[in-house]
């Protein structure tokens, strides 16, 4: 291959590549402007273009396909992907058979819906599904779609990079699942049903086993989703989790069909699968769902040549939602294969509608937000906004999409943010690629609390809590604190194992129910030297209700009644009336207090920590979110309890401090969310970074610090606060473009005092230093011999 995915970053000809790219529509571009969109896609910074392919354009009735521009030219596919390869970029292609990409029937051709409407899904009372999406493996689908991949891959193919072409990666279909997500309706199509006999079968091996487990009394596998169908009797228990898993492991063999059938017509690169999940709450977005796509998709990472990439669509960013963004981005890599790096294959910069606007600042701090927490690649969507030709748009004429590139190929102020980030990544990306974000901690992130995706009636109940607990307790809770205080984390699979050696403290969110599989996996961590935090409850149920006490009785974790549901508040530790939302009363325990309800002067213990065999577990029975300052300082305490403490702390506390190191570069994310500007010294370890200098951040805004990074030989960076836009090196001279993106800069160099430059205001002969730089500047530095 000529593209590989090792150490968390893609590798393209044997060079490791920052892939920042954008999507550009050809099909909505006039063929005689692509080179000019191409252009100013390239000017950016941008190593990459990426596109959809909609059969619904190119094949409008059945048998006639169009991928040269005989009927128009802007279905030239062929020549737009000659052009690419022309202009030197990188291409994705992402032909379906879904595209979405606001089209009409979403990318599949009318004809094949109306002309064949047995593909189409059903709900339970057998009626079309509200979207008419289709059965996803039904066979008449799955033909049709092989034809389509037949004629569109004999285009691509020999544009892929080992044939010298622009193309790296391609799509299977897009965001799987989402429509039955979105209006909470599953597929009951006679073949999706057909398929659940089989996996019960293939699972139970027998109806009996099968009976057993869920104490009915069905005569066979298929009477039984006979049953499921119509709707289970009131008397039987829930099937949630047992259909969810179905679903995931269908999601998964569609994904497999669709991967065979382009491995069979030719393609060699990588596969992507992109996740869904982000929702808009006016001028916000949020990512508290986009866990649920991830579930959906859990299986498809099972491929070692699938890419999982993320739709980051965060909206209008702040404080109070730019956790959304590092919980998406470490979310996505607990359940990636080890090497494959962070990728959002669609990266908002900009929305559908002109309301509510994207500002330039949105893009660039969205984009700083991911890399720094380990984000290695990127696609902006959209990056030029076009036009839908022969009524192709579901929205009307215009697909603007507030685009840094506007449809008559005018640039938009988000375009300059694009590519001051472009020319920064494209000076130091290679060496950002190397480093990986520093943790204090880790995550615990478990798909199956997010298998929500379809929800019964009768199962709101149960299923509720779920949400609303994993929501208020954890996504906008602990690890809200967690990421505004600082602590940062990594993601781990609680499906897999957990090794203390690599994961030596585990924040772990739980309810009542958990699977009695995990459970056990959670107290062998503890005992083999793990420090877990178990928070807001303690399971004692398995996924089916039953009860399963196995983690409690293997810690001797007490007896505990929860009481909640209502605002109240709370003494943790040296913090008292801490509000929160829920706690636990423990009537039993054994450890030592950390949290207390003392309002009834009965000091009821809600929090506790305790040492077993050769780990410890701090049982944290608080609902609490960050409705308040103080409750950073709450968190910092709990942590620091465990030894979890961060390496960087800041004045100021509504400043974000991430850094990404390799043992020998470090680059330092500083970030105000905040609407005003915001200015604070930097600690490392207790002691003053940079000199003890300021750093002031104007509104909404960030900047990458570099420290420690070598230029030449005898020529190294000590820190940066200037953002490097350019670095051009010959044996005997260096030229360095800064910018400053708040009140003033510096920078200190540190040489062998072979290297000078007319700006230096040190005084030591091994010492370069620039300050109180407040626009951009170019440095020559020139080396002389002693």
């Amino acid at each position: 291959m000529q593209v590989k995915m090792e150490n968390q970053k893609f590798v393209i000809n044997g060079e490791d590549v920052f892939l920042y790219g954008g999507e550009l529509h050809y099909f909505r571009v006039p063929k005689d402007e692509w080179k000019d969109r191409l252009i100013k896609i390239k000017e950016s910074g941008c190593n990459l273009v990426s596109t959809y392919v909609p059969w619904v354009w190119h094949e409008p009735r059945e048998g006639e396909v169009d991928l040269t521009g005989s009927t128009r030219g802007e279905r030239d596919l062929k020549g737009f992907l000659a052009l690419v390869r022309e202009m030197g970029l990188y291409c994705i292609v992402r032909p379906g058979p879904y595209v979405m990409a606001e089209v009409r029937y979403h990318g599949i051709p009318a004809w094949l819906l109306d002309n064949y409407p047995e593909v189409v899904a059903k709900n339970r009372e057998g009626k079309e599904h509200p979207t008419r999406v289709v059965s996803y493996r039904h066979p008449v689908f799955l033909e049709k779609t092989k034809k389509w991949y037949e004629a569109v891959n004999e285009v691509i193919a020999p544009q892929q990079i080992e044939y010298g072409g622009p193309v790296i990666m391609y799509q299977l279909c897009n965001e799987i699942g989402m429509f039955h997500w979105v209006t909470n309706t599953s597929d009951f199509n006679e073949e999706v049903l057909n398929k659940f006999t089989d996996y019960l079968t293939g699972r139970y091996g027998s109806i009996e086993s099968f009976n057993q487990k869920y104490n009915i009394n069905e005569d066979s596998f298929s009477g039984f989703v006979s049953v499921f169908k119509e709707g289970l009797p009131s008397e039987y228990p829930s099937f949630h989790f047992e259909w969810s898993e179905f679903r995931r492991v269908y999601i998964r063999d569609y994904a497999g069909d669709l991967r065979s059938f382009a491995k069979d017509t030719g393609i060699t690169v990588p596969f992507i699968i992109n996740v869904h999940g982000f929702k808009d709450y006016s001028i916000y977005s949020r990512g508290v769902d986009y866990p649920i796509g991830l579930s959906q998709l859990y299986l498809t990472s099972e491929f070692d040549d699938v890419v999982i990439a993320g739709d980051f669509y965060p909206g209008h960013i702040g404080y109070d939602n730019y956790h959304d963004l590092v919980l998406a981005t470490t979310f996505t890599r607990a359940i990636s294969r080890k090497n494959q790096p962070v990728f959002s294959a669609e990266f908002q910069s900009g929305r559908l509608a002109d309301r509510p606007r994207l500002y330039p600042q949105d893009l660039d701090l969205n984009t700083r937000t991911c890399v720094a927490h380990g984000m290695n690649a990127l696609n902006y969507y959209m990056f030029a906004g076009g036009e839908n030709y022969e009524n192709i748009g579901l929205f009307g004429r215009r697909h603007e999409w507030q685009a840094p590139i506007d449809s008559k190929g005018n640039l938009r102020p988000n375009y300059e943010k694009a590519r001051h980030l472009g020319e920064m990544f494209r000076t130091i990306g290679s060496r950002l690629l190397d480093s990986t974000k520093k943790v204090h901690t880790y995550a615990g992130f478990n798909p199956d609390d997010y298998m929500t995706e379809v929800v019964d009636k009768r199962d709101e109940a149960f299923i509720g809590d779920i949400v609303g607990k994993r929501e208020q307790a954890s996504f906008d809770g602990v690890l809200r604190l967690l990421t505004a205080a600082n602590i940062h984390f990594e993601a781990v699979n609680l499906k897999a194992k957990l090794n203390p050696v690599n994961i030596p403290s585990l924040w772990v969110f739980s309810t009542a129910i958990m699977k009695e599989e995990l459970q056990r996996n959670l107290s062998e961590y503890v005992k083999e030297g793990g420090k877990l935090v178990l928070y807001p409850e303690i399971p004692y149920k398995d996924e089916n209700g039953n009860l399963c006490r196995l983690l409690a009785d293997e810690l001797e974790l007490g007896t505990w009644e929860v009481i909640g549901g209502r605002p109240d508040y709370a003494d943790v530790m040296s913090m008292d009336a801490v509000n929160i939302r829920q706690r636990l009363h423990f009537q039993s325990f054994d450890g030592k207090p950390l949290a207390r309800f003392s309002r009834t002067g009965n000091e009821e213990v809600a929090a506790y920590v305790k040492q077993y065999e050769k780990g410890e577990v701090l049982v944290l029975g608080l609902t609490m979110g960050h409705d308040y300052a103080y409750q950073l300082d709450v968190i910092k305490e709990l942590a620091e309890t465990l030894g979890i403490k961060g390496h960087l702390h800041a004045e100021n506390e509504n400043i974000s401090l991430v850094e990404r190191s390799n043992g020998r570069e470090s680059f330092l994310f500083v970030s105000n969310y905040d609407e005003v500007e915001q200015g604070t010294v930097i600690y490392e370890e207790g002691r003053p970074a940079l000199d003890g200098e300021e750093i002031i951040l104007p509104p909404m805004s960030s900047v990458m610090v570099i420290r420690d990074y070598e230029i030449a030989k005898g020529l190294s960076v000590v820190f940066s606060t200037l953002e490097w836009t350019k670095l051009e090196q010959t044996k005997d001279q260096v030229t360095i473009s800064l910018n400053p993106v708040g009140r003033g800069g510096m920078v200190k160099l540190k040489t062998d005092g072979q290297w000078n430059t007319e700006h230096n205001e040190a005084t030591d002969a091994d010492t370069i230093k620039i300050t109180s730089v407040d626009k951009p500047v170019t440095i020559v530095l020139k080396k002389q011999s002693l």
